[in-house]
């Protein structure tokens, strides 16, 4: 995939909520390796947009494309390339942080030796390789976006959505977030 390939296509997005217009033939592109951050107050349909392009949603009229194929919601050949943080943090709480961060690629049938090595490598990318036995109640908030950030990374995706990932954190832990998720730019992800 070359730089100059659309990543995310979105054109003429139309979504309401009964009466409520969220979205108004929105559209953006994105190419792969940028950084697009959308901007707007609460309830300016940013969420929306997410989960439209996720096919975690219906919208009413528009057309969404990841690399070029249309994004359904059985596109899981597509949803596989995505990582998500969402904006709450959703970590399982029963669920050691390791476990936690392993979740998908046991979904993925990712032999252990293998899930091993990337677990442990995306838990030293967010500086949090010693909490691996802990469980996220034991953990700041801060920390557990860590491990939701992790999660998200540890598929390797092409794409990385984020809904509000340093919303309510402190400063410091907002610009490690940030500093996180300029690495994995640098290295590739969209």
């Amino acid at each position: 995939m070359s730089n100059s390939e659309n990543a995310i296509e979105v054109t003429n997005l139309v979504k309401r909520y009964t009466d409520l217009l969220a979205l108004d033939h929105f559209s953006l592109t994105v190419k792969a390796g940028e950084i697009l951050g959308l901007l707007g107050p609460n309830g300016s349909g940013k969420t929306t947009t997410i989960n439209c392009i996720l096919s975690l949603l219906t919208f009413d009229k528009g057309d969404i494309k990841v690399f070029g194929k249309e994004m359904k919601p059985d596109s899981y050949d597509i949803k596989r390339e995505i990582g998500v943080v969402m904006q709450d943090v959703a970590v399982f709480d029963e669920l050691t942080v390791y476990e936690n961060i392993e979740l998908p690629l046991v979904y993925l049938n990712i032999k252990p030796a293998e899930r091993n090595r990337r677990v442990k490598e995306v838990l030293e990318k967010v500086n949090m390789l010693h909490r691996a036995n802990h469980l996220p109640q034991q953990l700041s908030g801060g920390q557990q976006q860590r491990i939701a950030i992790a999660r998200a990374l540890v598929n390797k995706p092409a794409i990385l959505l984020c809904d509000e990932p340093t919303g309510n954190l402190d400063p410091a832990n907002s610009n490690e977030i940030m500093k996180i998720l300029n690495q994995v730019n640098k290295q590739g992800t969209t």
